[in-house]
């Protein structure tokens, strides 16, 4: 039996993962701080032990409970508006916390090393830049986005330093079932969702005109399986996005859509801006294709309206929720 960590596995991606791999048959230990996630969403069958990764005696009181296989590094303070509140806790949890669980991971001898990054790191990319690739030149207009990219540097000098086999995924825009409805400072998708599931008009901060290349859960997960299994993902970074543009302006009318809505004066109001958002671009996937062999499988016309679903489903946690 294969044994994993997944840091950030009571969260949306984390325990989207956390799932499949105890679907998988594997044993799984869900290491989270529930500052973002539920611990009701911890999968049966998985451990779970709430600590704070930025606090490095605090982590070293966890043992895992095999030989490690792998560690998925998830747990993030994921938003990068929210980032400008509290910039010396972003570093404590989206840096610090990463080379606190690397050299755990070292300590316990464990093979491989999956990180989430995100595309914050590539910042604002000037209109007409065309698809991006993972060799653009960073610059993140986010604190979120420099911890991400300082997180990334760290590990490929840890990688270096203790032969710790590591990927970087660089995440587009997710979405999809699982998303803490709650949340109004991070994810695009939910946000808007969430005002239409308590019957009020979707508030857009910025242009109609900004864009984002969603990409939906399951596929994500599909990357980070596939960047734990094979060898020839270790030392390697992958954009994960679906590498199509979509509007501000059509994602609400797929969504404006799922809800049967019509009158876009009434559902949408356009106002103000969000700091350090930046004007949008799409990924080009084609390195972890070409690697990897792996598509993403879910367009938004097939995602917005399964997300739609499992929202009807879980109304009752969030309905009021603001």
């Amino acid at each position: 039996m294969k044994s994993f960590v997944v840091t950030g596995g009571a969260g949306f991606i984390g325990s989207c993962l956390a799932r499949r791999l105890v679907a998988g048959g594997g044993r799984v230990l869900v290491l989270d701080d529930l500052s973002a996630g539920f611990k009701r969403n911890v999968p049966s069958g998985a451990l779970f032990r709430k600590v704070d990764l930025s606090d490095d005696r605090a982590l070293a009181r966890v043992r895992p409970p095999a030989k490690l296989d792998a560690v998925f590094h998830l747990a993030a303070q994921s938003s990068g508006e929210a980032s400008f509140d509290d910039p010396r806790r972003d570093v404590a949890v989206n840096h610090l916390a990463t080379y606190n669980l690397l050299d755990w991971s070292a300590r316990h001898r464990c093979r491989r090393f999956v990180f989430a990054s995100s595309m914050s790191v590539y910042g604002d990319v000037p209109a007409g830049s065309g698809r991006v690739a993972e060799g653009r030149p960073p610059a993140p207009a986010s604190f979120y986005g420099c911890n991400k990219l300082a997180s990334e540097a760290t590990i490929r000098a840890f990688s270096r330093h203790a032969g710790l086999g590591c990927t970087i995924l660089r995440l587009f825009n997710v979405y999809g079932p699982g998303q803490n409805m709650l949340n109004m400072k991070q994810g695009m998708v939910s946000i808007y969702m969430s005002y239409l599931m308590n019957g009020l008009p979707i508030r857009v901060k910025g242009s109609l005109g900004r864009s984002r290349d969603f990409v939906y859960v399951e596929d994500v997960v599909d990357a980070f399986l596939r960047g734990a299994a094979s060898p020839r993902a270790a030392g390697r970074t992958y954009n994960v996005g679906t590498g199509v543009r979509t509007s501000v302006r059509a994602l609400l009318r797929e969504l404006l859509g799922a809800y049967g809505l019509r009158d876009w004066r009434r559902w949408v109001e356009v106002a103000g801006r969000t700091s350090g958002d930046v004007s949008g671009f799409a990924s080009d996937p084609s390195s972890i294709r070409r690697e990897l062999g792996w598509r993403p499988r879910w367009p938004l016309s097939r995602g917005i309206p399964q997300m739609k679903l499992w929202c009807d489903e879980t109304r009752a946690i969030w309905k009021g929720g603001r």
